[in-house]
């Protein structure tokens, strides 16, 4: 092979590894779950995310910036034509470990302009990693396929450790 080639091959492979994140910031040792209804769907590469507001029993709401797969994964899903603000939708995920920055925000200023309704110039909420989501419909869909899978159930099989 021409040394030409190899070099192409190593740059086109190191922004593939370069893509992948890891779950090293969030407890996967304990799922979490949040039902709130949708205010943002941001589909954006190497994560979309969904921020939900929660409805706390003392009438505050808590903001949620739940990180799921990537656009294309949605579409292949039907899940992006099946998500929109105003849904309810519930997600079983994990929260960032204790002394990592757990706010993820997004400037909006590029959708603001086509909005069909007034947007603020950016949306922040904790950050959670979703694994599972019940849908608006009540099915619920595989959201990420990495982590220790406690909201998939036991029989779950994992696509990464086959």
């Amino acid at each position: 092979m021409k040394p030409g080639c190899i070099a192409v091959l190593l740059l086109a492979s190191a922004g593939a590894l370069d893509a992948h994140h890891s779950l090293a910031q969030f407890d996967t040792t304990t799922a979490v779950r949040v039902r709130g209804t949708i205010v943002l769907l941001q589909l954006v590469n190497p994560h979309s995310l969904i921020f939900l507001d929660q409805f706390n029993k003392d009438g505050r709401v808590q903001r949620w910036a739940v990180e799921g797969p990537t656009p294309r994964t949605l579409m292949r899903l039907g899940a992006k034509a099946a998500l929109k603000p105003g849904d309810v939708i519930e997600v079983c995920g994990y929260v960032t470990k204790a002394g990592i920055d757990a706010v993820r925000t997004v400037d909006t200023a590029a959708i603001s302009s086509t909005a069909k309704f007034p947007m603020p110039t950016s949306f922040s909420g904790r950050l959670m990693d979703g694994e599972l989501v019940i849908m608006p419909d009540g099915h619920q869909q595989r959201w990420s396929d990495y982590g220790h899978h406690k909201c998939l159930g036991a029989d779950y099989q994992d696509n990464h450790r086959k």
